[in-house]
């Protein structure tokens, strides 16, 4: 009886122990606080709600512990307004800089409300794919994650399939390989005005074919098939000059055997074998209107959905852009700060994860974070972007993260790759704002970046940066408490178990073996 009364003992204070642990709060320690405001997650409260029109709500949440700052724009089902994909400079990778601020983007297309959008490229060009407006800007890699917005209005992510193709009068087509993206090793890959003045430089021997646009005139569209005029070739050697992109037209770029399916089309046109023009046609999968790159995927049909990496970009709290949605067409923009230890930490993948889900996303995913985290309204920045302008010898830089003691100027906003915007649904036809590039207002205006400052050693932005972060441990934000509890529960199960063969040997032994045994 003295060891079955202590096993229950032990049985009362682990089980009373791992209930407090799932409340978060210790045993003699437990508090409770205000119910949460619907739609709020539990634990924030709201610093201020702003309508920005019917529909669309603006957020400001924060918390005390840890410190976090939150915008969200919540979206609802009926609002007049569409999600729209933003092209920094209306160029995929143009003299540079390549980047350009997201206020900048949402003022020059007259938007309500934006976030940062896609991850950058090695061109400095969005990551993934990019279509907006009818405009393949950018083809998507096989493998990326895509966020797309359907004709519909709903929101979705996965891969963005495509296809084009070149068809001549002769109806031998060239298949395109790629659209405003590096030129393929064995492909032709189509550069339109939107890439650049000039297509990429050739990094080995290249056949490049340029035509015109005849009917319908203007941008190569998806989804409809444009008549091109032919107009010339060029062979180029690597590290040659990049051929120019006609303002009215494009440049099919080939290598390898697509540089002789090239050429072989040019020596029939000079025959006379095949006439000069061609019909290119571009298109996307049916009912998509928009689509950015992003990712991970945070969540999917209501649960977690992305991999528990140890790295700083998964683990680490980092500011966050994400975005999520629903089945009932409810739609959230959200940021996170970070980096800021007295007014936001930033989120982990995992707390991201969850504070959409407590948003009432059942689907979401992660955009462009750290120092490219933005929220916009109505064209200000109205959350804190964690760059920072710092005073050094010589002028004032931008660093991702101050170094103790040094004086810090003022945060700053980075010049992104792409925005998610939204816009309203019946737009006037009002002319386009120039994009603005230059300094960041109210920061000193010859700022540049400090060694080492870039988007790629940034790990809210990049994986494997080296920008500090909060790394918490792999237990904790997935299910930590949970593991805690099977582990006890375990233990408990082993007690148990020994009890009862210690009653079983008793018996077997006979009555004076049970007397010699220590109550």
């Amino acid at each position: 009886m003295g060891v079955a009364r202590a096993l229950t003992t032990v049985t009362v204070v682990v089980l009373t122990g791992v209930a407090a642990l799932s409340a978060g709060v210790s045993p003699a320690r437990a508090e409770t606080g205000p119910p949460a405001e619907p739609g709020v997650p539990a634990g924030f409260r709201v610093a201020g709600r702003t309508s920005v029109t019917a529909g669309v709500e603006r957020l400001d949440l924060v918390r005390d512990k840890p410190p976090l700052s939150v915008h969200v724009a919540r979206i609802a089902p009926d609002a007049p307004v569409s999600l729209r994909a933003v092209l920094s400079n209306d160029q995929v990778a143009g003299p540079g800089p390549n980047g350009e601020r997201t206020s900048s983007m949402c003022q020059r297309v007259h938007c309500l409300v934006a976030v940062n959008g896609d991850f950058a490229g090695g061109d400095g060009g969005p990551l993934g794919g990019l279509l907006t407006g009818g405009e393949l800007l950018r083809s998507p890699g096989p493998s990326e994650l895509q966020l797309s917005v359907g004709d519909d209005g709903t929101l979705s992510a996965g891969e963005l399939s495509w296809s084009g193709t070149l068809v001549p009068t002769d109806l031998e087509p060239l298949t395109l390989a790629g659209v405003n993206v590096a030129a393929a090793a064995d492909g032709v890959t189509l550069y339109t005005p939107a890439y650049g003045p000039t297509a990429a430089a050739p990094a080995a021997a290249t056949t490049v074919l340029t035509f015109r646009t005849v009917e319908p005139a203007g941008a190569v569209r998806v989804r409809q098939t444009t008549m091109v005029e032919i107009t010339g070739l060029t062979e180029q050697l690597a590290g040659s000059a990049a051929e120019a992109i006609p303002a009215d037209g494009g440049v099919l770029a080939g290598r390898g055997t697509a540089a002789d399916a090239l050429r072989s089309l040019w020596a029939r046109m000079q025959s006379g074998q095949v006439s000069s023009r061609a019909l290119v046609r571009l298109d996307t999968r049916a009912g998509v209107a928009e689509s950015l790159g992003g990712g991970p995927m945070l969540i999917k049909s209501g649960a977690r959905w992305f991999a528990d990496a140890a790295d700083d970009f998964t683990r680490g709290r980092q500011p966050r852009t994400l975005v999520g949605w629903n089945a009932a067409g409810e739609e959230w923009l959200v940021t996170v700060d970070g980096r800021q230890p007295d007014a936001s930490v930033g989120m982990t993948l995992a707390e991201a994860a969850d504070f959409l889900l407590a948003l009432g996303a059942t689907d979401g995913l992660n955009l462009d974070g750290g120092g490219s985290t933005t929220f916009v309204d109505d064209g200000a920045v109205v959350n804190t972007p964690s760059d920072v302008a710092v005073r050094r010898s010589g002028g004032d830089v931008i660093e991702h993260l101050a170094a103790p003691g040094q004086p810090v100027v003022g945060h700053v906003e980075r010049p992104v790759t792409s925005a998610l915007a939204v816009v309203p649904k019946n737009e006037v036809s009002v002319p386009p704002l120039p994009a603005e590039t230059g300094g960041v207002p109210g920061v000193g205006q010859a700022l540049s970046p400090a060694a080492g400052a870039g988007p790629g050693t940034d790990p809210g932005s990049v994986p494997g940066g080296g920008v500090p972060a909060l790394v918490v441990p792999s237990g904790s934000g997935f299910g930590g408490v949970l593991r805690l509890a099977a582990v006890l529960s375990d233990l408990v199960v082993a007690f148990a178990l020994a009890a009862m063969a210690l009653r079983r040997r008793r018996r077997r032994a006979g009555p004076s073996a049970a007397r010699a045994l220590p109550a």
